[in-house]
């Protein structure tokens, strides 16, 4: 019996070579009509906007932290899910910087406010803060700034989280704070030396 080989990229891609524009444009279309997180995609990719973000933060906020009377379990797989979308559709270092960000800020909020929380939640909220932090010193002075302000900010949850979360954030905003300061020393120096 001959058995049957599963569908790969390569198969599609040489599908996909064979075709006009016009038949393109028809799968493209096709896609789009198929599912929200195909529309999102393309608009990321094709038509980025401030409103695209907007939708993915959105998305994110509500995963990690639902509202709390809406019965709405907590979906921290699906919040990473939608960030990475975003990082393939897009590649804007910024704006995943931003969404991860406001995963780690909804996490947080919803810890200090609820009281909910274990290792596994913290842990994953601790490796989303360290996956922004790695990208900060890539990103342009403003947004960098603004990134470290929003981390700072979250050490004011610092007391009312336990598993050792609270000190984990003020340890990053501490870091970033003191990167900061010298920073604003060596320009102010440069500036100086002549």
């Amino acid at each position: 019996m001959k058995s049957k080989k599963s569908a790969s990229w390569s198969n599609v891609k040489a599908r996909l070579s064979s075709m006009d524009r016009a038949g393109l444009t028809g799968v493209i279309r096709d896609l789009y009509e198929a599912s929200s997180a195909n529309r999102r995609f393309l608009h990321a990719r094709f038509v980025p906007a401030a409103a695209t973000l907007d939708e993915y933060r959105k998305l994110v906020g509500t995963a990690v932290f639902p509202d709390p009377l809406s019965q709405r379990p907590i979906r921290l797989r699906e919040a990473a899910a939608t960030i990475a979308d975003y990082r393939r559709s897009t590649g804007d270092l910024v704006g995943m910087v931003d969404l991860l960000l406001t995963f780690v800020e909804a996490g947080t909020e919803q810890a200090a406010d609820l009281g909910y929380g274990d290792e596994t939640y913290f842990a994953t909220l601790e490796r989303k803060a360290k996956e922004a932090v790695a990208m900060l010193e890539a990103l342009p002075d403003e947004a960098r700034g603004d990134a470290v302000a929003r981390l700072v900010r979250l050490v004011q949850y610092q007391d009312k989280i336990g598993w050792g979360y609270g000190d984990f954030l003020a340890d990053i905003a501490t870091q970033w704070q003191r990167k900061r300061r010298q920073g604003k020393s060596a320009r102010a120096i440069g500036r100086h030396a002549f």
